[in-house]
């Protein structure tokens, strides 16, 4: 047997053992029923706030003492001295008030500090927190700077300006914290930019032993770099979703954790996302943490999906019955974009003058495209195919979000080939592990500095399978980045929630709309135009073409000059066939039309 299956399986029955030995404790003592219950109950509360305020009583006032020691000690010291010679001089009266008093006056800041610790210790966890982190800032605690000040920090982060009279002009600081970070709220001084603190943010980060940092731009001049002394992005996987709960939660799901530890809410209701990262970074967490969370109100009719997976639709296929229509080849995928256009023109004529944005009912769902795979729809198909959906494609994300037609499509290229014309379209974006600082920057932009996803290390385990999957940053149409991590789907996981949510039977699927543009028309054709009903484009010799005032037009077919046939010419330099006679068509369809 393996030995990892081995410790494995020992590891999960030591679990099971220990969770049944603490459900039996607990039925035996906490959750008796009756009055004998209630009343262990209330007794173990009662314990349990006298020993946890007790406890922060003492773990502060040591604290304290530990802090200013020469002062505690000397307290203690002295304490002992008078209650020694008050034994033996037989002073009258006790001879342990005067003793206490003396060394209660000595620590009396620390008691005060566990006075405080006791009433409200959650106040005084933050302010130790923030003090450790203004001490560490202000004078340099770790090791490799040694006892330094502010200056000696800013001049070598590359943050000092060093001033005529030879000192060092470093930017103010205002600290305030947030759950395991804390953050920094930096003014740049004169002589400076916010590129500067951009530039040193790193630098600055490793000094303090900081797990990461981000960077967030508050106004100009001003800039908050954020420490995180919490390094909280595990593994994780996904679970059940809960029931649908109305529709005030359509469009915000959890998708998975941030850096600093809290759940990652991802909006997705009104924001095109793309989702870019390299081979086995974790495109499938972030496609089903958004369909996979989607599906309670999948399920309730508020939420329609729709699938996109060229990749032979192994990824979609997984969770088929969360999707009403999926298409996993090119020309299907068009067909399924004209639904979507015609749904959102339909939707437009419905809400023009009454709403602005849509709200999502099981009337007018809020419908998702979900694009596994995007460059082999909009790089590596048919030309008339890529073509047709980057025209689509392009109308949905320029117009389809107030209407309540999101698009979430994950690709592993974000050059220009990869994505057509659309890569500007999407405001919301995900980078996960990228291969290269310039991709980072094409995905991301200007949010690319503040966003390293090529820093991302792709740790790669045994069996091929990336230690940090999953592993991106999240940036929203502000501009602001976030480290985060989603969770990991499993099939089991994935099939269990199809069958908990399936989607209703959908029966209004409106046919694809029309052909409505020259453009549409010559691709439908098949590169060429159709001819037309009132008249052909190249009259044969039976037909006796449109009616106008030609009189060769009223002569009969038999009476017709027959043209001669030109010399043949060089066929150097000749346009291709198809060409040719593109050109040809046209020139004469735009005769006839203007005669």
């Amino acid at each position: 047997m393996n030995p990892i299956a081995t410790v494995r399986e020992f590891r999960a029955t030591v679990k099971a053992a220990v969770a049944r030995a603490r459900a039996r404790t607990h039925a035996a003592t906490l959750g008796r029923p009756g009055v004998l219950g209630a009343v262990l109950r209330v007794l173990v509360a009662v314990l349990a706030f006298v020993l946890g305020h007790s406890w922060m009583l003492v773990q502060a006032t040591f604290a304290w003492a530990g802090r200013h020691l020469p002062l505690s000690v000397f307290g203690l010291v002295l304490a002992s001295l008078l209650w020694f010679g008050l034994e033996v001089s037989g002073w009258p009266g006790s001879a342990v008030t005067g003793p206490v008093i003396v060394w209660a006056l000595f620590w009396s800041p620390g008691l005060v500090l566990g006075l405080w610790a006791a009433v409200a210790p959650g106040a005084y966890r933050r302010s130790r927190l923030r003090a450790w982190y203004v001490r560490r800032w202000l004078t340099g605690t770790p090791a490799r700077w040694g006892r330094k000040g502010s200056e000696a920090v800013g001049t070598a982060s590359g943050l000092g300006v060093r001033q005529p009279d030879g000192g060092v002009l470093v930017p103010g600081i205002k600290v305030r914290f947030s759950p395991g970070a804390a953050v920094l709220r930096l003014n740049v001084v004169v002589g400076q930019t916010v590129d500067d603190i951009v530039r040193a943010a790193s630098r600055i980060a490793t000094a303090y032993g900081a797990h990461g940092h981000e960077l967030r731009p508050v106004k100009p001049g001003v800039v908050d770099l954020v420490l995180f002394h919490v390094a909280r992005l595990a593994a994780r996987t996904a679970v059940m979703p809960a029931e649908f709960s109305g529709a005030a939660s359509v469009g915000v799901i959890p998708a998975g954790v941030r850096r600093d530890g809290q759940s990652l809410d991802l909006i997705v209701r009104g924001r095109h996302t793309l989702v870019v990262g390299a081979t086995g970074a974790g495109k499938g967490s972030v496609l089903w943490s958004v369909a996979g969370n989607l599906a309670p109100a999948v399920y309730a009719g508020y939420v329609r999906l729709w699938g996109v997976d060229l990749k032979q639709g192994i990824e979609v296929e997984t969770g088929r019955a969360l999707f009403g229509q999926v298409a996993y080849k090119a020309a299907d995928a068009v067909a399924v974009l004209e639904t979507l256009v015609q749904i959102m023109n339909e939707r437009g004529d419905l809400m023009r003058g009454i709403s602005r944005n849509h709200t999502p009912t099981p009337d007018a769902p809020l419908h998702v495209l979900v694009v596994d795979e995007l460059a082999d729809l909009m790089a590596y198909s048919e030309f008339k195919h890529k073509n047709e959906a980057e025209r689509l494609l392009s109308k949905l994300l320029t117009q389809g979000r107030a209407l309540g037609v999101v698009v979430l499509g994950c690709v592993q290229n974000p050059r220009q080939e990869a994505l057509g014309g659309t890569r500007g379209l999407w405001p919301q974006k995900i980078a996960l592990r990228l291969d290269s600082e310039v991709e980072t920057d094409m995905v991301l932009g200007t949010a690319a500095p503040l966003a390293p996803a090529h820093d991302i290390p792709a740790d790669i385990q045994p069996g091929g399978i990336s230690g940090t999957a999953g592993t991106a940053y999240l940036v929203t149409e502000d501009g602001t980045p976030t480290l985060c991590r989603f969770d990991y789907w499993p099939d089991r996981l994935i099939h269990a929630v199809a069958n908990r949510y399936p989607a209703p039977a959908y029966t209004d699927t409106p046919a694809p709309a029309p052909v409505a543009d020259a453009a549409s028309a010559w691709l439908a054709a098949g590169g060429h135009l159709p001819a037309l009903e009132d008249a052909p484009a190249n009259p044969g010799p039976d037909d006796d073409g449109p009616a106008n005032d030609n009189p060769a037009n009223d002569a009969a077919p038999s009476e017709r000059p027959k043209r001669k046939r030109s010399a043949r010419k060089s066929t150097r330099n000749r346009r291709p066939a198809d060409a040719t006679a593109q050109a040809v068509d046209t020139g004469t369809t735009e005769q006839e039309t203007s005669s």
